[in-house]
């Protein structure tokens, strides 16, 4: 088969992307013809044969010739770097696992990132030490103090459902999208998400949040945030309308969670928390509005000190990725992983748990949160402080554009 430009080979890009997750049980968001989803269903194509078709596609790309102009070079520098991540996706399903945590991230991702020592996470368990006095472990002290902050399942639904309200009036007000857009919330009680953002097309997206595990307070705007606006609904909705229908990217419309792009969607996701949300507001939106809601107003005295909580327990998430490391690589067995994460992320054990059943599912795909944080804020504000307001535009620059990491991108 031969591919005479950038339109074929996303052509089967796509279509190679829906046969090869027939073979990977990774979610993934699929926005084109549904007869073509139904055609590879149909005559499905074994694994080996999705990975040398993606190898004819690897050299038909290296191979092609685009129009010269800025932004077919930038589609074509995309999709190659698409492709290449599906090939080594393709060679990890098929047995040849990486040598090393970090090539796999960097086949997988394409950036780089750098192992991190227990002492790291033990300077911040002694900050915490002082928030949380008292006897006893501090990982059990942690785990009944930060317990009281449950939201009660009975509540979840209502909550939410507030607070992407709240959510979407303020994003709104800085990204324009259409009128006939929204989200809908969905309980449900497995995998191995907290909050996951189904997007249906057209604007429309159901964000499902797991309430089998526990969703503490602070949880609530972020996934709120992160899930629906301007998280990954509105990165959906704007890449549907400016990428795939008004550009005619086709290789947009099968979207794998793995790749560099998953890395800026997370990592934009993450900023869009704070800009929707600066501190001071948010724990005053939390003291009128979410902890009144949750059913932990008497706690209300409380706040100030468990916001301070959560901002040094932020500075642990990359306690996930050393967990999957010595879980990928390191031999370590479920339980040490577990208890690593319970004594070093500070955890709860039931937490700890889901963030094991999370690393099994999906790999080294934890990096995309605080790594993807990391670039985004750099690819924001481009090494000065910038005003909310072209922070919102360049945000949505960063989307519409598109604009992903690359190796060395990430210091």
């Amino acid at each position: 088969m031969s591919f005479t430009d950038l339109n074929s080979i996303a052509n089967e890009y796509v279509r190679l992307g829906l046969h090869f997750h027939l073979h990977d049980r990774n979610p993934y968001i699929y926005l084109g013809p549904e007869q073509l989803r139904a055609e590879v269903r149909a005559n499905p194509m074994a694994l080996d044969e999705v990975f040398s078709r993606l190898q004819v596609l690897e050299d038909a790309i290296q191979q092609s010739v685009d129009h010269g102009d800025d932004l077919s070079a930038l589609r074509k520098k995309l999709l190659t770097q698409r492709i290449l991540e599906m090939v080594a996706r393709a060679k990890l399903l098929r047995g040849n696992i990486p040598s090393s945590f970090e090539q796999e991230v960097e086949e997988l991702y394409s950036v780089r990132v750098a192992r991190l020592p227990d002492s790291h996470f033990k300077e911040i368990a002694f900050k915490l030490n002082d928030v949380i006095s008292g006897a006893g472990p501090l990982p059990q002290r942690l785990a009944i103090y930060r317990d009281q902050f449950k939201v009660p399942p009975e509540r979840l639904h209502h909550v939410m459902t507030t607070v992407v309200a709240e959510a979407r009036s303020r994003t709104r007000s800085h990204i324009q999208l259409p009128d006939h857009e929204s989200v809908s919330v969905n309980i449900v009680h497995e995998g191995p998400f907290v909050g996951f953002a189904d997007y249906k097309g057209d604007g429309k997206t159901v964000v499902h949040l797991n309430a089998s595990v526990p969703i503490h307070v602070e949880r609530v705007i972020e996934l709120a945030t992160h899930e629906a606006y301007p998280g990954h609904h509105v990165q959906a909705t704007l890449i549907d309308a400016e990428i795939i229908k008004k550009r005619s990217w086709f290789e947009y419309t099968f979207n794998p969670l793995f790749g560099a792009q998953t890395v800026m969607l997370e990592g934009a996701a993450n900023y869009g928390i704070h800009l929707a949300f600066e501190r001071n507001d948010r724990i005053a939106y939390d003291r009128e509005v979410v902890w009144p809601l949750a059913g932990l107003g008497h706690l209300s005295s409380e706040l100030e000190r468990y916001h301070h909580f959560v901002d040094l327990v932020e500075n642990l998430n990359f306690a996930r990725n050393e967990a999957a490391r010595h879980f990928l690589y390191d031999g370590w067995s479920k339980t040490a992983v577990i208890d690593w994460l319970v004594e070093y992320g500070l955890e709860t054990q039931e937490t700890a748990e889901q963030r094991l059943r999370f690393i099994e599912a999906l790999r080294s795909y934890v990096i995309t949160y605080n790594y993807g944080l990391i670039w985004a804020t750099s690819a924001i504000h481009r090494g000065q402080a910038c005003s909310s307001a072209t922070q919102w535009s360049r945000l949505r620059e960063m989307l519409t554009t598109p604009l992903v990491p690359s190796l060395n991108s990430i210091h």
